[in-house]
């Protein structure tokens, strides 16, 4: 059972914009709580005032919350009271618990547009609230966006490649499965999504060469449907302190004015946050340690590319065709484990700069 805290605090049928001031100055309620509160205010006509205030000089509710740093003095109290504390906030991971072969990396980046992804939650003030994590209530980039974006990015720059020989193109294909896990839309007896798109940009002798490929890795006989897997790597959460809010103002095509403004939390930039990766390879131990640390390497390059496509030209988040979520092009704090891979980040890092 989902627990509600509007249930348990039943609004008056008319709220008026001095309620909603008092709200936000109750000091024996927790910030959260009053932010929630106020979506009360959803069903009446004090909406927008809950939302930005009546005055653009002036703002209100949960502008002035924003405004006045008091949502950022939360998240920091949670990244020091909870986050910390429960080692969260993952540091880069030890790979001598992991197989031969296996690498980590982390480093900071500084976001260069504004991070949006709308969040889980039903109810809220804003119908477009940034994405938050489900306990602590702090904006967050979830693993699992992580491996969309990044595989979407490498998708996107296989894609500007073509045309390319179908070898090359099934064996840089078959590189992602083998990152990511089996491709969406990959059925028996249907191909869609991912797989088709991918189906027809590289041509029907490329699909014949990735099939064969991915089967022969997966030891899967030649008459049947590609084996489910999973991939090598593993995605981190990344928490962020801060949150602002965009406008997006529709205008008329008959007046050329906009009347109806529609605001995005976000994660503003200027913002800091870690990225955080795994990678544990899928072959067994008859393989040697030199051919391990060979396709590790490999691999490690391919990924950089990637994550400074991704970082840098794509973007992460909602809205990236539009250019938000996107970072800047310097890495700060970089821990790439083991050691002797450091240079391998760095120079394809650069070399996707370049």
């Amino acid at each position: 059972m989902i627990y509600e805290v509007q249930a348990f605090n039943k609004s008056p049928t008319e709220i008026r914009g001095r309620d909603i001031d008092s709200l936000l100055e109750e000091i024996n309620r927790d910030i959260w709580h009053r932010v929630q509160l106020l979506a009360h205010t959803s069903i009446t006509q004090r909406k927008t005032y809950a939302q930005t205030g009546d005055r653009p000089d002036r703002p209100g509710g949960l502008r002035k919350l924003i405004e006045d740093k008091t949502l950022d003095e939360y998240f920091e109290m949670q990244h020091k009271t909870f986050l910390e504390p429960l080692s969260l906030k993952a540091a880069c991971p030890d790979i001598s618990l992991f197989p031969a072969g296996s690498w980590s990396l982390q480093f900071k980046f500084t976001l260069r547009k504004p991070y949006i992804s709308r969040d889980d939650t039903d109810f809220y003030i804003l119908d477009n609230p940034v994405k938050k994590e489900k306990v602590f209530k702090v904006p967050y980039v979830a693993p699992s966006q992580w491996k969309g974006a990044l595989r979407s990015a490498m998708v996107l720059e296989l894609a500007k490649d073509c045309p390319l020989q179908p070898e090359d193109f099934a064996q840089r294909r078959f590189r992602m499965a083998v990152l990511f896990g089996d491709e969406k839309g990959e059925e028996p007896r249907s191909i869609k999504g991912l797989a088709k798109y991918l189906d027809e940009k590289g041509g029907e002798e490329a699909s014949e060469i990735y099939r064969q490929l991915v089967k022969q890795c997966f030891n899967g006989e030649p008459n049947e449907s590609l084996p489910h897997h999973r991939g090598c790597l593993h995605f981190y959460p990344t928490y962020f302190d801060q949150i602002g809010l965009e406008v997006i103002n529709p205008h008329q095509r008959d007046t050329g004015a906009g009347k109806l403004p529609i605001y995005f939390e976000c994660v503003p930039d200027g913002a800091e946050g870690t990225f955080t990766l795994l990678y544990v390879p899928l072959r067994g131990p008859e393989i040697s340690h030199e051919d391990a640390k060979k396709h590790a390497s490999q691999d490690l390059e391919v990924v950089a590319e990637g994550i400074r496509a991704m970082m840098t030209t794509y973007g992460f988040g909602a809205k990236t065709s539009s250019g938000f979520g996107v970072a800047r092009d310097d890495s700060k704090e970089t821990t790439v484990k083991p050691e002797e891979f450091q240079d391998i980040f760095k120079v394809a890092w650069q070399e996707e700069l370049k």
